[in-house]
């Protein structure tokens, strides 16, 4: 009986920066195991660093761009909201403003 709560506090989780995976035994609190991520890093040389140095620039700037792209079409997509609120609220009268004694 034992042997089955032990199987159930045991928890298996991966690292969602690195890839890791721990098992951890949520019982006890402690590290039962852990096994390194296949990295991509650990077989480059310092030789290669200049090439890897270029590869994450040309990716941040990419990501860059993209995400200066979206927000210029958000802008507009905004403007366009707000103009269209503005014309309804030409047609509607104001609202009446709630008094404090309107709410008893």
């Amino acid at each position: 009986m034992s042997g089955e709560s032990e199987k159930r506090s045991v928890v298996e989780t991966e690292c969602p920066c690195c890839g890791a995976r721990l098992l951890i035994d949520a019982g006890k609190g402690v590290v039962l195991e852990g096994r390194d991520a296949a990295g991509v890093r650990k077989g480059i040389d310092l030789k290669d660093a200049g090439k890897v140095l270029q590869e994450e620039s040309a990716r941040i700037h990419e990501r860059y761009r993209r995400i200066v792209e979206a927000d210029k079409g958000r802008g507009a997509s905004m403007e366009a909201k707000f103009k269209d609120f503005i014309e309804k609220a030409k047609d509607e009268p104001p609202p009446k403003p709630v008094r404090d004694i309107d709410l008893d």
